[in-house]
């Protein structure tokens, strides 16, 4: 189930082994050893690098290599910038020292690959690309822009990697095995062999025999995108066994045994300076987040990287650097600068990859965003019965499969957010399989959930305590019903045996509030006023009653040092994350059940659908692929037996299968380095799926929270009881629903239902075209039949043409432009 922002991001993971300090990382490029301080000890991995890789000294890499080297060409030996001297960049701007000498020049380039919107140029000697857009004359290239280049905000280090196509970290198993290094093609002198033009574009592969690493990789075009990819088939992970005995026979010396953890490829495609100052990186931190282009950004070590369809908690136990921000749940970034923008789709191997984004002098002088592709995770390896005491280590096996991203060239035309979030939408429907939504009479369908019951806390043990029976419920919805609430989706929560705290074991339903007769006389209650009744089904991820025959040792998610891992919010009671293939076969028993009681269909949420975690537990082993694929089949089989599934905070992997969804976010993490929350979500969703964003009666703002709902074309929730508030006093439900009386809500209720329906009820299957400020605290969004929505966030009217928002208000205008 759903609690407020605020609290959930103070979650805490409960497990059973105690935490250890953070290890040390290692910086191979900068060749020298760093240990992070107090302070960064809790920080990622790629964290502690990149606040030292702005400091690291330009010394020489420690390993051999043959890329090619642009410093090298004519352009260099002539003098054209290798001397320090201004040259002339590309796009006509002038850039200081050494930029020609390190980068491709556009003469190197040869026609790949075209089709009616694009053409793809590849410079066969260092891999790197260029495309050109036919349709505005703009041009993108794998590597950063001239414009506004200097030599004196780049590191010799971040100059390296600027001009390699592949970013490597790896780990040397027979040296540390807890020590993330870092390196690139440039470095390791790799050659490019197996170059070939294909039907669509390129392919070759980075080879780098000292270290044992080849990196085969594809660039296609693709309508008006170009796709980056990995290739698995050739892929090298190291040295084999017999290349490591050589290498120690020849030289008297152990072989490091380096193995790579992860990658990047083209990090720098789209990069640009803020010398373009029209511009920001869109990162999908909440519903969608922008950071700006600033040439007056001061340096500074802020920047995001988050792990896409959020963190792999099979990864936890004694990880001090969980992220607090919101799970990323689309596998998505963009970037514009000027004129010019593209959207980054991040699909095969999504469930691998992190998202990383970094504004100018952060790193470097660039503002660029990127995936990170995961091959190897760090993780606690227990060396005791009581699995306290251990050390920390990378697993062995790498992740197989290919990597890729789909770059869109967005028309010049639309180059903003509102362009990438439409871009996104057509993938959704084009390649992901969303259909448009069908109208509902014009009017919007009211999420409101239902709390059965819940357990409250005793001095022995706990008691049972309903909170709304089902004869309860029929009143509850009679009387919205009578006051003008004319259409719900309800989710009946906590009907389950012991009720929303209780985990496993679900039927039936309970008999205090009404066992499975009350129940099904419920929901056809409900289904003669107009209602449509869906059950809360967020509890089969999680056990905590040993019902279903789980035993937490045998059937629990476990790490890679046979770890059970348990989850707990705050003042939750504490549960044990269930095996995914135990989950998945309790799940597929139990729909049968749902059946004869009548609903609707499932909601899932808080699991099914929001966490994906690998398993390493070896009578349920799979992978975070695997599970991505169970989940999948669940939400599929779901959606054939019962006929349709709602969800709560879902990954987009799980979209196409629901009927709507709840709990979209609506703010972003709040991090001092950002500049504006945007509704990229919601536009690209609206007209396919209808949403709703968190409870109302538990928002922080309530007023705000409803505007900011009109704003993104959302519709309010409400979770209500038919006890009354003071009754969850001692219930575990009171840390998250603590104003839940429905005789407190039911008038503004239908107040408020009555407002969003004039305001959404005949654009639910529209398209949102527009979004935009047009003046501080103003917000415009415009639907593709004309109808646009201006809520004013100020506490004096809005004035605009031909209608007026009033303080803390909105206006519906039909047509035309403001």
């Amino acid at each position: 189930m759903r609690m407020p922002a605020k609290w959930k991001r103070l979650f805490v993971l409960t497990l059973l082994a105690a935490m250890t300090s953070a290890s040390i990382v290692t910086y191979t490029i900068a060749a020298e050893t760093k240990t992070p301080n107090g302070a960064e000890a809790g920080k990622t991995d790629s964290e502690q690098n990149a606040k030292r890789e702005n400091s690291a000294e330009s010394a020489r890499g420690s390993e051999p290599g043959t890329i090619v080297d642009p410093s090298q060409t004519k352009d260099a030996k002539a003098g054209g910038g290798a001397d320090g001297k201004t040259v002339t960049g590309r796009s006509g701007q002038t850039a200081s020292n050494s930029y020609r000498s390190l980068f491709p020049d556009d003469d190197a380039f040869r026609l790949a690959s075209e089709n009616a919107y694009l053409g793809l140029y590849v410079d066969p000697k260092t891999g790197h690309f260029l495309v050109k857009d036919k349709r505005s004359g703009q041009e993108w290239r794998s590597f950063p822009d001239a414009n506004g280049w200097n030599d004196k905000d780049n590191t010799n280090t971040w100059k390296k990697h600027m001009q390699s196509p592949v970013f490597i970290k790896y780990v040397e198993f027979n040296v540390r095995k807890d020590q993330i290094k870092e390196t690139n093609v440039k470095d390791q002198k790799a050659s490019i062999e197996r170059f070939e033009i294909t039907d669509s574009g390129f392919r070759l592969t980075f080879d780098m025999p000292d270290i044992g690493f080849a990196i085969p990789i594809e660039v296609s075009l693709k309508d008006d995108s170009v796709e980056t990819k990995i290739i698995e088939e050739g892929f090298k992970d190291g040295k084999s066994s017999e290349e490591m005995a050589e290498y120690e026979s020849r030289t008297k010396k152990k072989d490091k045994n380096a193995r790579i953890a992860a990658l990047r490829l083209y990090p720098f495609l789209g990069a640009y300076t803020s010398d373009r100052e029209d511009g920001y990186l869109l990162i999908p931190d909440g519903p969608g987040t922008l950071i700006q282009f600033r040439k007056d950004r001061p340096p500074n070590n802020n920047f995001y990287f988050e792990g896409v369809y959020g963190e792999d908690y099979a990864f936890s136990n004694n990880n001090q650097s969980l992220s607090i921000r919101q799970p990323v749940r689309m596998p998505v970034f963009g970037i514009k600068a000027g004129g010019q923008g593209l959207l980054a789709v991040i699909r095969d191997g999504a469930e691998y990859a992190n998202v990383l984004a970094a504004p100018s002098k952060s790193m470097n002088q660039y503002n660029w965003a990127t995936a990170e592709f995961t091959y190897r995770q760090r993780f606690f390896q227990p060396t005791d019965k009581r699995k306290q005491n251990g050390f920390q280590t990378f697993n062995k096996e790498r992740a197989h499969g290919d990597r890729s991203i789909r770059y869109y060239f967005l028309d010049a035309g639309s180059p903003d957010y509102v362009g990438m979030a439409a871009r996104y939408r057509q993938v959704l429907t084009e390649e992901d399989g969303l259909k448009r939504a069908t109208p509902d009479d014009g009017s919007i369908r009211l999420p409101i959930y239902l709390l059965g019951a819940d357990s409250k806390k005793g001095f022995l043990w706990d008691s049972y305590e309903a909170l709304t029976t089902t004869s309860e419920a029929e009143e509850i919805v009679n009387e919205l019903t009578a006051i003008g609430v004319k259409k719900m989706a309800v989710t009946y929560a906590g009907w389950q045996k012991g009720g929303i705290s209780d985990f496993g074991g679900h039927f039936p339903v309970d008999k205090g509030i009404g066992g499975n007769e009350g129940m099904r006389h419920f929901i056809e209650y409900a289904h003669v006023k107009g209602h449509d009744v869906t059950l809360d089904a967020s509890s089969y991820t999680f056990n905590n009653t040993g019902r279903d025959g789980f035993r937490s040792s045998r059937d629990g998610l476990q790490d890679l040092g046979s770890v059970v891992i348990k989850y707990g919010g705050r003042n939750e009671t504490s549960k044990t994350l269930v095996s995914p293939r135990f989950m998945e076969k309790v799940l597929r028993r139990d729909l049968d059940k749902f059946k004869p009681l009548g609903a609707d269909g499932l909601t899932f949420g808080e699991g099914l659908g929001s966490l994906l975690n690998s398993d390493f537990n070896e009578r349920h082993k799979a992978t975070r692929e695997e599970v991505k694929g169970i989940q999948q089949q669940l939400f599929d089989q779901a959606v054939q037996t019962l006929g349709s599934v709602r969800a709560e905070s879902a990954n987009a992997y799980a979209w196409k299968y629901v009927d709507a969804l709840d709990g979209l976010p609506i703010e972003n993490s709040f991090d001092l380095f950002v500049d504006e929350t945007v509704p990229f979500m919601q536009i690209a969703l609206h007209g396919l799926i209808p949403y709703s964003s968190t409870f109302a009666n538990t928002a922080d703002n309530y007023t705000t929270y409803l505007l900011k709902n009109l704003e993104y074309g959302s519709i309010p929730s409400f979770m209500l009881t038919y006890a009354a508030s003071q009754d969850l006093i001692g219930t575990r439900s009171l840390y998250n629903y603590y104003s839940t009386h429905y005789k407190d809500w039911s008038e503004e209720i239908a107040k408020q239902y009555g407002r969003f329906n004039e305001a959404l009820g005949d654009v639910q299957d529209r398209m949102i075209v527009g979004h935009r400020s047009l003046a501080a605290g103003v917000y415009e969004t415009t639907y593709d039949n004309g109808k646009r929505i201006v809520v004013n966030y100020n506490e004096s009217p809005y004035h605009g043409s031909g209608y007026e928002a009033e303080a803390r208000d909105f206006a519906v205008v039909h047509g035309g432009r403001s």
